[in-house]
């Protein structure tokens, strides 16, 4: 308490010694500016009399009158000494230096005011005495006796142009012997003589002006008196903040002796309250610097299984489950020895074996040199999230494997309905018999466009999905996309009008494929919702880096209600839409996620009974025009291959209908069920080309390549040929080192393309 009262008065004390100290600096400066506004204020006042002096000097010779010179001049000097002897008394170097420059310029000036006044008056008389004897001439022509008349004119012309004297005017050439005659030419000589004595006193005075000294003078002393208020405010700021700083000090004095109190009392009750929630919510324990349990809080043991007595004094080693890495506890230790808090995820052990998931954060207790000495753990339990996640991971592995799966499964059937189809198709000639197959082919083609919408709606979903950016024609993939539609139009008795602007007619940067698959959706909805007769209408224009295109139909139109829901997965219009229109309702979610992976936008607007139009916003850049490759036209009739190929395929529906297709290409084969066979087959035969399923019994296909490498090297090209046709089964087979990549079903001109183009190699 004594030392505390004893800073109080030892600030009273200071404070009190700067109110005097400034007080007096205030009185001090006070006066200063009162000297410095007075010198300042006689500065401007003997300006103003030396330029009005200087005025009347200038224009002396035309008014030859110095009683007001001589009166201004009176009066500067009498203002220029209370000046001097006002700045003497101020002690600045600066002000005395040029006082003293002043006062040596006024003792040259009172020199050059008498010479003025004395030449004054001698030009004064010549030119009343001029003046007097030409009003004489004037009255009387014969006045001057037989002067030539040009010399009578010529003084006229000097009493005129006094200013304009020059000497040639009084040298004449004749002689004369009258006396008015000579004394003219005297008065005139006394002129020229004086006025030129003005010119060099003129050219003294401004020598000598004191103007600049007294423009120097006023500029330091408004500096002067700028620093003076500068400083008053400064001072008054000072004993301001004084006075503030006394009554804060004042304030925290009372709330240090009087409230502290109650203070510390309610903050050691939030505090209890604080613990209390804590040891009730979360796990809680300290350990020493060696890592020993000092305390464990109730939640602690009942998380545990241990009691306190059997956890305190033992390391969390107690309570270490072995799937926990170790690495991740040197990890701990070297974090909170640099007395930085640790946080991770640890798995613990129960006293009965069983485990639990703790997020836990150890942070270092500090003493007051900044020691550390020792540690508090704050654990939360997250089992239940753990295991979810890991719930969740497996869920989302037994999703891909079932999608894989039923893709696989169901491709591998439609591969045998589609080839055999193609085959009848090249076979029979019947018209009837092959309207038939084509509605075969198109409920195939059906059910593996459902397939891919389904397969794409997850990948889209899972964040799988990549995009492909490459340089296209819009304007021409357009126009083909287009025509593909001719046969469903044709059918469904609509137009399709194509309104593209002439900005489309450029090369852009994008994915292509996808947007085609948008535009397709798009346009087969439309076509499914249209009645007949109607027209359709899709219209694109890039501009601002943005492709932009619409379709617009003249269909069913939907309801608001029906709007809102359009877009989610497996949801039509209403119950009725599937009935009567067909189709799973995938295809506008999956147009919204394709949108949403470009950063673009879809609007919806419709009406019911008028028509919907669906506008796409899609951010693209211009790509660069690339040259294009001249391609041979396909022929129909492909050449023969002369080959020998090993065929391992399962399914023996497939293996019949692979080895038509590979005989109409003019190959012989060999076809084994499984990979264990092919591997036997290989090494008895020689063979181009190896067509391997992957799906198999025994021994899978990329099992069976790696088999056939290891023991005869990979020479010989071996080709995937599979229902696996997920996202990235491509990228997948070729990096395990298969040669080629053909999906299910089985497309022919693919399957010669690519057998072609490795049996050249």
């Amino acid at each position: 308490m004594k030392i505390k009262y004893t800073i109080v008065v030892a600030i009273l004390v200071l404070s009190i010694f700067m109110v005097i100290f400034y007080g007096y600096r205030w009185s001090e400066i006070h006066d200063e500016t009162n000297k410095f506004n007075n010198i300042k204020h006689l500065t401007i006042k003997i300006k103003f009399i030396n330029s009005v002096q200087k005025a009347k000097l200038n224009s002396l010779q035309k008014q030859y009158n110095y009683d007001e010179i001589a009166a201004l001049n009176k009066q500067l000097e009498d203002l220029l000494n209370v000046y001097l002897k006002t700045i003497y008394e101020i002690n600045d170097k600066t002000l005395y230096s040029l006082a003293n420059k002043i006062k040596a310029k006024n003792e040259v000036l009172k020199l050059i005011y008498e010479d003025y006044k004395t030449d004054n008056a001698k030009i004064k008389n010549s030119i009343d005495w001029l003046n007097k004897n030409l009003k004489n001439y004037l009255k009387n022509p014969n006045f001057f006796g037989n002067i030539d008349r040009e010399v009578v004119q010529k003084i006229f012309k000097i009493l005129i142009e006094v200013d304009n004297l020059k000497k040639d005017d009084f040298i004449y050439t004749k002689a004369s012997s009258d006396k008015y005659f000579n004394n003219i030419i005297n008065h005139l000589q006394i002129l020229y003589i004086e006025y030129g004595h003005l010119l060099r006193a003129k050219e003294k005075l401004d020598n000598n002006n004191i103007n600049l000294e007294l423009k120097e003078i006023y500029l330091y002393t408004d500096t002067k008196l700028k620093s003076l208020r500068e400083e008053i405010n400064n001072i008054g700021m000072i004993l301001f903040l004084s006075v503030v700083f006394l009554i804060i000090f004042g304030l925290i004095i009372y709330y240090k002796e009087v409230m502290l109190s109650n203070k510390v009392a309610k903050l050691k009750n939030e505090l209890q309250q604080f613990v209390d929630a804590l040891n009730e919510s979360t796990i809680i324990s300290k350990t020493d610097k060696k890592g020993k349990i000092t305390y464990v809080n109730d939640m602690f043991c009942d998380m545990s299984g241990y009691s306190s007595e059997e956890l305190i004094g033992h390391t969390h080693n107690i309570v270490r489950h072995p799937d926990t890495p170790k690495k991740l506890f040197v990890e701990l230790w070297q974090t909170i020895q640099n007395k930085k808090i640790f946080r991770g995820l640890i798995k613990n052990l129960k006293k009965d074996g069983g485990f639990y998931y703790v997020d836990v954060i150890i942070i270092p207790l500090l003493d007051m040199d900044g020691n550390i000495c020792e540690y508090l753990a704050v654990r939360s339990d997250v089992t239940e999230l753990i295991e979810s996640r890991d719930r969740a991971i497996i869920a989302e592995k037994s999703k891909g494997e079932f999608l894989s799966n039923m893709s696989h499964e169901l491709r591998t059937p439609l591969n045998s309905i589609n080839g055999f189809t193609s085959i009848l198709q090249r076979t029979i000639k019947d018209d009837k018999y092959l309207g038939y197959l084509q509605n075969i082919k198109d409920s195939s083609d059906h059910l593996i466009g459902l397939i891919n919408d389904i397969l794409d709606l997850s990948k889209l979903q899972s964040g799988k999905f990549t995009l492909d950016y490459h340089n296209f024609n819009f304007d021409e993939k357009i126009n083909l996309l287009v025509k593909r539609f001719d046969a469903q139009l044709t059918e469904a008795k609509l137009k399709l009008k194509l309104e593209l602007d002439p900005n489309t007619k450029t090369v852009l940067k994008g994915d292509w494929l996808r947007i085609s698959q948008i535009i397709t959706n798009l346009l087969s909805n439309a076509i499914k919702f249209s009645s007949t007769e109607k027209e359709i209408i899709l219209s694109a224009n890039y501009t601002n880096n943005t492709l932009n295109f619409a379709v617009k139909d003249s269909g069913i139109g939907m309801t608001q209600e029906a709007k809102k829901k359009i877009f989610k997965p497996f949801e039509q219009a209403d119950g009725s839409t599937t009935r009567k229109y067909g189709g799973t309702g995938l295809g506008l979610s999956i147009v919204l996620n394709l949108v949403e992976q470009m950063n673009g936008k879809i609007k919806l607007d419709t009406k019911e009974g008028v028509g919907s139009t669906f506008s796409v916003s899609i951010p693209l850049k211009q790509g660069q025009t690339e040259k294009k490759e001249i391609i041979p036209k396909e022929i129909v009739e492909h050449e023969k291959l002369d080959a020998h190929i090993l065929i391992a395929e399962d399914n023996k529906t497939n293996q019949l209908l692979i080895g038509i297709l590979v005989e109409e290409l003019g190959l012989t084969y060999k076809m084994v069920n499984d990979g264990n066979e092919a591997v036997s087959m290989f090494g008895e035969e020689k063979f181009d080309l190896v067509l391997m399923d992957e799906n198999m019994p025994n021994l899978n296909g990329i099992q069976a390549m790696q088999k056939i490498h290891s023991l005869y090297g990979d020479s010989i090209p071996i080709v995937a040929l599979t229902a696996n046709a997920m996202s990235g089964d491509k990228e997948r087979f070729l990096k395990a080192g298969m040669s080629g990549y053909i999906p299910k079903p089985i497309d022919n001109e693919e399957l010669y393309r690519v057998i072609k183009n490795l049996l050249k190699k």
